[in-house]
Formats: C-alpha cells, sequence, structure tokens
C-alpha cells in the first residue's frame, strides 16, 4: 500500500514538474518574437506608429532567424474593426494593407493596428501579439520621414483618345471642350494627395473656403500632352512592358462628363485599385451638363466609329498581356457595341482581353438582353461583371424618360443572363444620385480590386453573397 501510494506521489509529483516545464517553455516563446514586422528590412517596434504616409511596399511579416520548428501558422488582424485572416506569410505578405487601411478610415480614427499570431513552436502552441497605433498625417504638415522634401502628391501619366476639340489656349480644365472632333491621342498628368481617400475625387470646397486647387489636398490635372497616333501607342507598349504585369485599362465615362473630370476620374480609380500597369481612357464629347441628356445621347452615337478604331488599336498595339475594359453609364453604349464590331472583325484579339465591367450601363435593358449581351458573349468569351442598382437616381431618370428599365437597374426587372455575373450594389452608396458608387464606395472599389489582383469570380469574392431568384443567380455587396 505504501509503496502504491509512494509511486502516485511521485507519478503526481512528475506530471507536476513537466507541467512547470511546459507552461515555462510556453511563456517563453510567447514572449520570443518568432515572427518579426519587418519595413525595408527594419524591424518594426511595438511603440511604432503606422501612418498613412508610410511605405506600406515594404511592410512584411518574416521569420526570426532562429532554430525554432514554425507551424500551423494563423494571423489574425484588426483595425477600426474590421478584420482578415491569413493562413501564411505569403498570403500576409501579398496583401494590400494601405488600401485596406484607408478603405477602413483606420488612420483618420487613429487606433491600433492589431496583429495575433498563433502557432507551434517544436509541438507548443504558442501566441504572439502585437498592437501598434494608427496616425494620421495632415497633408500640410510636412513629413519629415522616409519622404523627406517630396511634395504631398503623387503624379500619375494617364493615357487617353478622345474626339472632343481642343483649345491649347484655353486653362488646362478646359482645354479640351464640348464639341466635336477628329481623334487625339495624348497623355496627361493627374496628381493625387498623399491623403487621398478611397473612392473620393477631392475638389476644392467652398464650405472650407478652397476657392483653387491645391495638390496637396486635391486631384489635378498638371499638363497634357497631345503625340501622334504611332507615337502614343509605342509609348504605351513601352510603357506597358515595364510594368510587372504587363497589364491595362481602358475607361470610357458616361454622361454629364468633361475631358478633366474623365481623367481624374481614370487616375481615381487607377490610384485606388493600386494598378500595376497603365491607365487608359476614352472621352467622347458629352457636355459635361445635367440638362444635356439629348445631346450626349447624340454625342456618344456618334463616337461610336472613333471608339472603335482607338480599341481595335488598343487592343492590337499596346502588347498588353492582360487588358480590363471599363465603361461606366452611358459610355457603356459606345464600349459595348464597339467591343462586338472590332471582335467580329479581328477574332483573335479577344485573347487579350482579361475582363469586362459594366457599371450602371444606361442602356434600354431589352435591347441589352437580347442584342448587345448575346453578342459580347459570344465574341468576347471572356468574364464580363455587370453592376446594378436600385437606388441610382441617374438611371431612374432615364428610365422615366426613355418608358423603359436600363440594364443598370436592380430590381425585378435586373439583367439576369448566363455568361454575365450580376452584381447588386442597391444600398451602399448613400450620395444624392447614387450613379458613380462604382468608383466612389469602398465595397465596388475593393471588389472591383479583387476582380483585377486574384481573377476570382463572384462567388468566391468575400464581399458578396450569393442571391438565388427562381433558376436564376445573382450577387449582393455586403453592407
Amino acid at each position: 500500500m505504501k509503496n502504491w501510494l509512494k509511486k502516485i506521489s511521485i507519478n503526481h509529483t512528475l506530471a507536476f514538474i513537466m507541467l512547470c516545464v511546459l507552461a515555462i517553455n510556453t511563456d517563453l516563446h510567447s514572449q520570443n518574437n518568432d515572427y518579426v514586422l519587418l519595413q525595408s528590412n527594419s524591424i518594426i517596434q511595438h511603440d511604432s506608429c503606422l501612418t498613412n504616409r508610410f511605405d506600406y511596399s515594404t511592410f512584411k511579416l518574416a521569420k526570426a532567424p532562429n532554430n525554432a520548428i514554425l507551424d500551423s501558422l494563423n494571423i489574425q488582424v484588426e483595425a477600426n474593426y474590421k478584420n482578415e485572416e491569413f493562413k501564411s506569410l505569403e498570403t500576409f505578405n501579398q496583401f494590400d494593407f494601405k488600401f485596406w487601411l484607408l478603405s477602413n478610415d483606420s488612420f483618420k480614427n487613429q487606433g491600433n493596428f492589431k496583429l495575433r499570431l498563433t502557432y507551434f513552436v517544436n509541438g507548443i502552441a504558442v501566441s504572439q501579439n502585437y498592437s501598434i497605433c494608427l496616425d494620421y498625417v495632415d497633408p500640410n504638415q510636412k513629413d519629415r520621414g522616409s519622404r523627406g522634401n517630396n511634395p504631398d502628391f503623387v503624379k500619375l501619366p494617364i493615357y487617353f483618345g478622345t474626339d472632343r476639340d481642343y483649345d491649347k489656349a484655353a486653362d488646362i480644365n478646359d482645354a479640351f471642350g464640348t464639341e466635336r472632333s477628329h481623334l487625339k491621342y495624348g497623355i496627361v498628368n493627374v496628381s493625387i494627395p498623399h491623403d487621398h481617400r478611397v473612392g473620393e475625387l477631392e475638389s476644392p470646397s467652398i464650405w472650407k473656403f478652397e476657392f483653387s486647387e491645391d495638390p496637396a489636398k486635391h486631384i489635378m490635372i498638371h499638363d497634357v500632352a497631345l503625340l501622334d497616333r504611332q507615337k502614343f501607342f509605342n509609348k504605351l507598349a513601352s510603357d506597358i512592358k515595364k510594368s510587372d504585369k504587363k497589364s491595362t485599362f481602358l475607361f470610357v465615362h458616361g454622361y454629364n462628363t468633361s475631358f478633366s473630370d474623365a481623367a481624374k476620374r481614370t487616375a481615381q480609380i487607377s490610384y485606388d485599385l493600386k494598378f500595376d500597369g497603365k491607365a487608359v481612357f476614352y472621352s467622347w464629347p458629352s457636355q459635361a451638363s445635367t440638362y444635356k441628356y439629348g445631346k450626349d445621347e447624340e454625342n456618344i452615337e456618334w463616337s461610336r466609329k472613333n471608339l472603335r478604331l482607338f480599341l481595335e488599336d488598343y487592343l492590337s498595339k499596346s502588347e498588353a498581356e492582360d487588358i480590363y475594359l471599363v465603361a461606366h453609364s452611358m459610355g457603356n453604349r459606345g464600349l459595348t457595341k464597339a467591343i462586338v464590331e472590332v471582335l467580329k472583325d479581328h477574332p483573335e484579339l479577344n485573347s487579350k482581353i482579361k475582363e469586362i465591367i459594366l457599371a450602371a450601363p444606361d442602356i434600354d435593358a431589352d435591347v441589352f438582353k437580347n442584342e448587345i449581351a448575346p453578342q459580347m458573349i459570344s465574341t468576347a468569351k471572356k468574364p464580363i461583371t455587370l453592376y446594378v442598382s436600385a437606388d441610382d437616381l441617374a438611371l431612374k431618370a432615364s428610365k422615366l424618360l426613355h418608358g423603359n428599365p436600363r440594364a443598370g437597374d436592380a430590381g425585378e426587372k435586373m439583367v439576369l443572363l448566363k455568361g454575365i455575373e450580376t452584381i447588386d450594389a442597391t444600398g451602399i452608396d448613400t450620395s444624392f444620385l447614387s450613379h458613380s458608387y462604382f468608383a466612389d464606395t469602398n465595397s465596388i472599389i475593393s471588389d472591383i480590386f479583387d476582380i483585377i489582383k486574384s481573377g476570382q469570380r463572384a462567388l468566391k469574392r468575400k464581399r458578396l453573397s450569393i442571391v438565388k431568384l427562381n433558376n436564376d443567380t445573382y450577387w449582393k455587396v455586403k453592407q
């Protein structure tokens, strides 16, 4: 009996010692930095702060130089009540944290960037935590950090084609007018302020007593250079070759849009998407007036021939590997028909197209479903994404004017076709017209970002929820 009790006592003692060793070992590992956060290969300390001026291109998580065997890594990130989860260093390091933090308004709320890692070290469960402050740097405050004396904005060269009239002597924002003209080519340099908010087209506001453009605060045009056709496409091809992805996108604007607004919008989209490639837009002679809808309808129809010529050259001469075609509102009338015409004559060019994105198309829904869409699907043979909304007042006005639903409408007459992924954006845009939601709202920009970054279809994109309607399927943007 005594031997038995003695044996139990020894076993309990050994178990207690083992638990203590395990606890001490686990505690020691939880205090060690098996993983470190880096910026430009320098370790980010716990008392550091991330700002909206921080260079996130070199923001990485790496394994510390020790001999520990680490596995089953799980990484959880939180900022401003938004969460992301990663299962590997690779997925963490490929994530665009600046885009995510800006879109969540994390800097302006000045909370913390919380990082929790759980993993096993030599078979022992370990956790490691970071909590790094987030700070907003005012655009008027000179950054004495990594940017040195650099200006508070970045310039983007934006390529364009246009059939508007041109007055070299006019103010740079009005140099391209509203009259019809021959096809022109060029590059416009547009600046984006470093504290730009995703989805915003920052411009002077009388409510802020701003009466002129300031590149530190506003998106603005700096200069324009016209090129002849051959030089334009040679330079575009050369610049595309220099990009990692060798990609480009073409944006065709909608109704009530000036040349300068189209240039700024294209730059904003490119910047917000962190697009690795060259941004191009086509500007047809919209009257840039709410009250000249009829004239815009006539001009987009008149521009079809020029847009078709430009698109054919763009697909055949840009030498890009991946081309994204994007249209908004009335611009869809020109782009969709141009795509069909070009690919019917040159079917080999469809291999260049990676994705077609149609945002709030102001096209008769029946004409789109029965004529345009089937031809696009059969000729392009590439993914087509259609963004629609029931909140779009501009399309409601168009429906009232024409007497028929528009292809960009959501609801009872929503366009649902095989070969097109319809995304319902109802409820995500609280602006007055809710017509530019594709570029104004974080949710849609993030969704387009996912399309371009990963090529994922709607079924796999986490910002969307699937909706079944009879035998059809569409997706709803999560709010």
